[in-house]
């Protein structure tokens, strides 16, 4: 007996683990890098809801169990930094997310988000300086996770755009790795009006959709397009482009909303939207 049980001791680490052992391995981890970029020296003005809005998604992803680092007025040096410290989290099963708002530009049909010190004055100065998304997005895919979202909110007209040629306003349709979901503000090609509220449209309404807790991802990421929509005339559409191949929840699903009672509501700011909210107009009297 003493001699099989020694056997077996050797024997049973040689002998591999089942496949669905082995997936399961980091399953489960959240990781969430947030970068807002809101103080640019070539632009005029700070973006004024940069910070507030990513101060908001990074709390709603903290309540739903991410590992959140948030990160604002990011140089390239930084930049570059920050992002090789997530993709290092970064394990097998694991969810992974990405919010960047600030200036992004295209080039070639691939969009790069602007660090606050870019110095871009020619299109190998954005692949310099720029940080390429869809780069991202392959590096977090390339690391194991199993689920890649990315929420951008760069599709603003920036100082660097005047440089370049018209055609190349806004930013580019995202190359999406198998299991990715994109967001972004605008879609490929438009720009959008710089907010002035704080939270902006755009944000307040993602973040309503994403604490709804029997809401899938591309549920809520839809929902939100569909909200800024009607909230804005259509002035403002955003894009979404997904590649799952499962549901994916931020609010993990429950019973009901009753048991989230500590969530506050999020003020969404609203824009000309009397025609589509108000109540009917009552009937006139009998003559």
């Amino acid at each position: 007996m003493l001699l099989l049980a020694c056997l077996a001791a050797i024997v049973l680490p040689l002998v591999p683990l089942p496949a669905c052992a082995q997936a399961t391995i980091g399953a489960g981890r959240r990781f969430a890098l947030l970068i807002a970029n809101a103080r640019y020296p070539d632009a005029k003005a700070p973006l004024a809801a940069i910070g507030r809005d990513a101060r908001l998604l990074a709390d709603e992803l903290r309540r739903h169990e991410f590992d959140v680092d948030l990160r604002e007025n990011v140089t390239r040096e930084d930049m570059q930094s920050v992002l090789d410290g997530f993709y290092g989290k970064i394990n097998a099963g694991s969810a992974a997310f990405l919010y960047f708002g600030g200036y992004g530009i295209q080039v070639n049909r691939q969009t790069f988000l602007l660090p606050v010190n870019a110095q871009v004055w020619s299109e190998t100065e954005v692949r310099k300086d720029g940080i390429s998304l869809d780069g991202v997005l392959a590096e977090m895919n390339r690391r194991g996770a199993r689920v890649k979202i990315a929420v951008v909110d760069a599709a603003r007209e920036n100082p660097y755009e005047r440089r370049f040629r018209a055609s190349w306003a806004g930013l580019a349709p995202v190359d999406t790795p198998e299991g990715t979901l994109v967001l972004l503000a605008a879609p490929p090609g438009k720009l959008v009006r710089e907010p002035t509220a704080e939270p902006s449209l755009f944000m307040g309404e993602l973040v309503k959709e994403l604490r709804t807790p029997n809401l899938s991802a591309e549920e809520a990421f839809a929902h939100t397009r569909m909200g800024v929509s009607r909230a804005s005339n259509t002035e403002q559409v955003p894009w979404v482009s997904s590649s799952l191949i499962e549901e994916f929840h931020v609010a993990k699903p429950s019973a009901g909303a009753a048991s989230q009672p500590d969530l506050a509501p999020v003020r969404v700011p609203r824009a000309r939207t009397t025609a589509l909210n108000a109540p009917p107009a009552a009937a006139p009297p009998p003559a």
